[in-house]
């Protein structure tokens, strides 16, 4: 009797994970070779002193009134956009010291709520504070105190937004169970430390001109790279790929190519317009 046919199991193809990008450390090194050469540049490069050089970097992104002065020199951004990128970078870094570094869902809807309400109060004293150099009638008397602060709880709102943009495009360890923010607790934190840099500003300490003026250019110029840094990332494949920061090396430093272009060619275009008396 013949046997009946033998048949061999199907075995599907499976598909080999994607490759996770390494840390080079040849990249890292790159990256730390460039990041110190603008940091020289910025500080060292003769015949122009160190506050203008950083009002020229950002004189293309930032309005520049409203100004603050301390140990009678002027920051390098507005009074509110000292508040909203200081503070930027104090949300960041509480959420880094914290361990919620890789935080992947929105936080409590108190906190949300609390959020919420920082942008429509910055919203509703930005416009007061339009309308009084337009010359309209005001709610009340704009302040730069009130900028500042005011510019602060947007900064807390645009730091939790910011990681959740990064982590939820970039990283392959997400954890979808933590918040950047947990509780209201969180905020009146956060909030604290921006209450004293903002008494330090306003109570005219100027020993602390130099690292106010340093957090303030470093939290608008880092928040356009964590832009582009996010933006080139992509670009190259490491989408849903990063585990570890340095990971992010290569991509890291052709993001300051489109940062500088961005700052050199916007800040060029207003030193121009205002060289024809086309802009104030």
């Amino acid at each position: 009797m013949s046997q009946p046919p033998r048949y061999e199991p199907l075995v599907l193809p499976v598909a080999a994970p994607a490759a996770v990008p390494q840390p080079q450390a040849r990249w890292v090194l790159i990256f730390l070779g460039v990041a110190g050469t603008l940091l020289a540049a910025l500080l060292f490069m003769p015949g122009l002193p160190l506050q203008w050089k950083m009002y020229a970097v950002v004189h293309g992104i930032c309005a520049q009134e409203h100004n603050i002065f301390l140990a009678n020199m002027q920051f390098p951004i507005c009074a509110r956009n000292t508040g909203i990128y200081t503070s930027f970078l104090l949300t960041l870094g509480y959420c880094f010291g914290r361990g919620r570094g890789r935080a992947g869902t929105l936080p409590h809807w108190s906190v949300l709520g609390v959020l919420a309400l920082f942008v429509v109060i910055m919203g509703i004293d930005g416009f007061n504070s339009l309308f009084a150099d337009l010359g309209l009638p005001t709610l009340y008397m704009p302040r730069n105190d009130l900028r500042t602060l005011t510019g602060m709880g947007m900064g807390i709102t645009i730091g939790v937004v910011m990681l959740l943009m990064l982590n939820l495009a970039l990283r392959a360890d997400l954890d979808e169970q933590q918040p950047p923010l947990q509780h209201v607790g969180d905020l009146a934190a956060i909030l604290l430390l921006n209450l004293l840099i903002l008494a330090v500003i306003y109570a005219n300490l100027d020993l602390f001109y130099w690292p106010l003026a340093f957090l303030a250019f470093t939290g608008i110029t880092g928040m356009l790279y964590l832009i582009m840094l996010m933006l080139t990332a992509l670009l190259l494949g490491y989408g849903g790929q990063v585990t570890q920061v340095q990971q992010l090396a290569r991509p890291a430093v052709f993001a300051f190519i489109p940062t500088a272009i961005v700052l050199g060619s916007m800040g060029a275009l207003r030193f121009w317009l205002e060289a024809q008396g086309l802009m104030l």
